[in-house]
């Protein structure tokens, strides 16, 4: 099919994804793939979107002993991924309720192909839209549930592949979660719902600032970048301080520590930046004294070369020398925060926002250097399959 195809033949080929025939089906799924790769054939697929999402949504549950059912379901989601980095289409897909479907599909273990959607979830909650139907806002009881489903299988997964558990040439189904988490948190109502006691976000964010994965610690610094900067607005301060041990692990990908030092430019950014933000206010400050972050800023700082990181480093130790709450030693902030201003080369450029792994492009994970009022929020992140991506999931 080119692109000159006539609306007609557009059809036959949605409508051979309902084929008894499997060679059928994947046919025409290699067929719309290649057109969900480029603007142009996504442009010809909106003109049918409504009913290429009746069908290709019916093929993303695999039933037991189909033959090539599982391909299908692969061939469908790459579909349906591309399609959802547009913005009507993605719309579109929510009102549908794509977002409820897939969570459905993940909950029951329906379809072997979690980390296609998982990555459908990153690009539909990329708008505010599609991150209300996953947090279930106004459903009572059900508020929350989807998004502790995901945290479960995102915390067992990275436990699993982090350690080796896949099999040799596996990759971690669940580590999209990360662009979903950083998705989420731009909204005040999801950083109100996931900061809530007992839930374990913070926790589980930075835990994951120690994964192998490039992804995952992208994904957790631009979720805690967002939640420590409109912390005070949003009332989650206190919950965001109530863990010393926490905020100390949060700290060390950027204290010069060599057995914790953060290799991602993005991430390094994100993370100081969001402990300039906590330093922005008079609790924030005196929970990073009691874990000594002016020390361990110093230490990362004379390690770093990174424009941005410096930026707001520099920053932080401004607000601790002009607002300084240490009463006992002798010049303590002083030190701290002259140490932080004195050195250090700044030349390297910014890290770009692209995430290696599987062909897929994300977008940057941490928004501009922070100023005075905290910065902008961490980018959404939408991702993408590969146009001339094969049937089997990658």
């Amino acid at each position: 099919m080119t692109m000159t195809s006539t609306t007609d033949e557009l059809d036959d080929c949605i409508g051979f994804l309902a084929s008894r025939r499997a060679d059928v089906k994947l046919t025409a799924l290699e067929i719309l793939a290649g057109l969900s790769g480029t603007p142009d054939g996504i442009g010809a697929l909106k003109s049918r979107l409504d009913k290429l999402l009746v069908f290709a949504m019916r093929l993303v549950p695999v039933p037991a002993a189909a033959p090539g059912a599982s391909e299908a379901s692969a061939g469908a989601l790459k579909v349906l991924v591309n399609l959802s980095q547009d913005d009507s289409a993605a719309a579109r897909m929510v009102e549908q309720r794509a977002v409820a479907r897939v969570m459905d599909y993940i909950r029951e273990g329906a379809c072997p192909h979690a980390r296609l959607m998982c990555m459908l979830l990153s690009n539909l909650t990329a708008r505010e839209p599609g991150c209300e139907q996953l947090l279930q806002l106004g459903q009572d009881r059900l508020q929350g549930l989807n998004v502790a489903v995901l945290l479960k299988k995102f915390v067992m997964s990275g436990i699993n592949y982090g350690m080796g558990g896949g099999a040799d040439g596996d990759e971690d189904p669940f580590e999209h979660v990360a662009a979903v988490l950083t998705n989420l948190t731009r909204l005040e109502a999801a950083r109100r719902l996931l900061l809530e006691d007992g839930r374990g976000l913070l926790p589980v964010l930075v835990a994951q600032l120690q994964s192998p994965s490039q992804l995952r610690r992208r994904g957790a610094a631009g979720a805690v970048k967002n939640c420590c900067m409109r912390a005070e607005g949003d009332g989650t301060l206190a919950s965001l301080l109530r863990d010393d041990a926490v905020l100390a692990k949060m700290l060390e990908p950027i204290s010069g520590a060599e057995k914790a030092k953060e290799p991602d430019a993005v991430v390094r950014e994100a993370l100081a930046e969001s402990v300039l933000a906590i330093a922005l206010t008079t609790e924030g400050r005196a929970a990073l004294w009691r874990v000594k972050a002016p020390e361990m800023l110093k230490a990362g700082y004379a390690q770093e070369d990174h424009p941005g990181v410096c930026h707001a480093m520099e920053q932080a130790a401004e607000l601790f020398i002009f607002n300084s709450e240490v009463t006992d030693g002798d010049g303590g902030a002083g030190a701290a925060g002259g140490s932080a201003r004195d050195g250090g080369d700044s030349g390297s450029d910014a890290a770009g926002g692209s995430a290696e792994g599987s062909g897929t492009g994300a977008g940057g994970a941490s928004g501009g250097a922070a100023q005075g009022t905290g910065g902008e929020p961490a980018a959404a992140i939408s991702l993408e399959v590969p146009a001339d991506a094969t049937g089997q999931e990658t």
